[in-house]
Formats: structure tokens, sequence, C-alpha cells
């Protein structure tokens, strides 16, 4: 085993972190960290870790904020954040395991205030229309991830013995897990390890049964053959939605173009992604009052400080509406007093 000193480069404790911490985690997990690593060693890799100052992760962080290298405009402030906790994780360990280097340069290092913030909206009430009234392959999975909140990493392997149909209840215990570039395979954990258990509403029984009558499968959501999604067919399926959405919904319709042609609409609706079904489930349990604990164990979130982001989130969107609303209702005192003169 070779043992690396305070003064090798940045990039050779990078790859020894590396490996020691990707043991057991899933292969996009993997991939996510590495791509932090790769972003940092770009910048750091062939300096010696102990002549690495705070400035010098400040740099790289304000570097790539204002240009993603790979995608030539600014950087989220999410994938920022990740950058920062890599390069303290990275610093850490070598700490922990020498004796000399005592002071971690990425302690300290703020995120740009101005970085861009990714956002995951919910649909509209007129999208959620869209989703109950749509025929289509991908209908059903929009239906469960709307309204009840499953990853798309759940759906997929979801089978119909998960439901109990008695008990108006569906048991999530299990995902998956790509493997290569196009092969999923089940694993029997969620993604944070922990099952649950989610009551389903009476509408969505009532599809759960009317698709299970004609199933030809044991998986509820599946390709034209019956066996459980790949990656690329996966999202060839959302691809297909999109379009169907825009051949029906869009405010008109290029002439003489096919649905089925994927550049055959002149005009689209904004494209609806899998994260937007769950971020409106969590949304519609905001609304309609549910707790944060109770909205903790249905979403699987591990911690619970996950939920409240979302319903700190929007229970500020709340308040700016009422704002509006506040607005708009005084202005008839003007109208009044304009009417009195």
């Amino acid at each position: 085993m070779v043992r690396y000193d305070e003064n090798a480069s940045f990039g050779l404790w990078a790859d020894r972190w590396f490996k020691y911490k990707c043991i057991g985690l899933s292969r996009d997990y993997s991939i996510a960290i590495q791509s932090q690593v790769g972003y940092l060693t770009d910048y750091l890799g062939d300096i010696a870790v102990t002549e690495i100052k705070p400035y010098d992760v400040d740099y790289v962080i304000g570097e790539i904020a204002t240009c993603n290298p790979y995608t030539k405009k600014p950087t989220a402030k999410k994938t920022l954040r990740d950058l920062r906790n890599t390069a303290r994780s990275i610093f850490d360990y070598v700490v922990e395991n020498t004796d000399s280097y005592t002071k971690n340069p990425a302690r300290k290092t703020k995120l740009p205030t101005t970085a861009p913030k990714e956002t995951r909206r919910a649909l509209t009430a007129k999208e959620i229309e869209w989703v109950i009234n749509t025929e289509h392959r991908g209908r059903l999975p929009a239906i469960i991830m709307t309204f009840c909140g499953l990853r798309a990493g759940e759906l997929i392997p979801l089978e119909w013995n998960d439901i109990d149909f008695d008990g108006c209840s569906m048991y999530i215990g299990k995902s998956v897990k790509k493997i290569d570039n196009n092969t999923y395979e089940i694993k029997y954990a969620t993604k944070n390890g922990k099952t649950r258990t989610i009551p389903i509403p009476p509408n969505v029984m009532e599809e759960l049964k009317k698709y299970r009558d004609i199933s030809p499968t044991s998986f509820i959501c599946f390709q034209t053959d019956g066996s459980m999604h790949t990656p690329s067919s996966w999202r060839k399926l959302w691809d297909s939605y999109n379009n169907n959405l825009s051949h029906l919904y869009a405010s008109f319709v290029q002439a003489g173009k096919s649905k089925y042609d994927p550049k055959g609409i002149k005009k689209k609706v904004d494209r609806i992604t899998p994260h937007y079904f769950r971020h409106t489930f969590a949304t519609l349990l905001y609304t309609s009052g549910v707790d944060p604990l109770t909205a903790q164990k249905l979403l699987g979130h591990s911690h619970i400080s996950t939920t409240l982001a979302i319903y700190t989130h929007l229970e500020n969107e709340k308040v700016v509406v009422s704002v509006e609303k506040y607005e708009i209702y005084i202005k008839k005192y003007w109208r009044i007093s304009h009417e009195n003169e």
C-alpha cells in the first residue's frame, strides 16, 4: 500500500479518498462524487496539499460558479454546495491521516450569493388535469408519482403484489440502481434504506384496479414487452409523454407532422419530468394540511430538515401570494376614493 504524506499532491489524496468514500455506494452516486472530485482536481490536482490555502478553494468555487467548465453556464447553488462539501471531506481525510496537517482550508468556504438555484416546481392545476385525463402509457406512472409521491427509482420495480387492494395502501421496499449504461438492477432497499407504506387515495385505487385487470405483467409500469424498464426505455417513455402533451395542449400544432415525431411539434408545452410529480405530491400534502412529520414518512425523507425545507419554501410562496391578494384588495379603496371626488 502506498502511503501519502502531507506533501503529496491534492490529486493523490483525492483519489485515495474517493476509493474509500465509494465503498458500498451505488454506481450513480459514485459517478456524481467522481464528477465533483474531477472539478476540484482540474484546479488543485498538482498542488501539494500543504500548499493549498482557503483562498485557493474560494477561487475554485468562484470560477466554477461563474462558468461551469462543462456546460459553459453559471453553476447551480446545489452543485456548488455538493462540491464544497466534497472538498471539505477530502481535506478532513488528509487531517485524519497525517500528523502535522491540522487545518481544513475548505472549512470556511462560502457559496456565492448570486449562484442560481435549481428549482423543481409543482404541477399547475391545469397540468394535474392533464395527468388525470390524458391517455398514454405514462398516465399511470404519472398518477402514482403525483398522488403517492414515489421516486422514479421506486416506481420502476413496483409490482402489483406491492399493493394492498383491501387496505388501500402500497408498500415501498425496493428500488433500482443503474449497473451499466442501460441496465437497472433491483435492490431491496429504498434510497435511504428505509421501507414505508403509503395510503392510496380512493380515486387512485380505482385507477390501479382498472390497470391491474388488463396488465400483462407483474410490473405496474413496464416496457411494451412487459419487462421492467431500462434507463433508455424510461427516458423514451417521458419523451413520448411530453410529446403527446404538446400535441394535445400546445396552442398550435405544426401542420402535417405526426405527434410521434419528436421534431413534429412546432410549439411545446413546458416539459414535465418525474421530479415534478414528486414535488407536486409534497405540495399537495402541504396544501391539504398534512403535518411535516407525517409528510416526511410519506415522502421517505431521511431527515425532517428535508421536508421542512420544502414546507418553508411553500410557506414563503404562500406569503407572496397573500401579499398579492392584499394589494389587489386594497385597490378598491382608491377606486372608491376617486368615485367620491
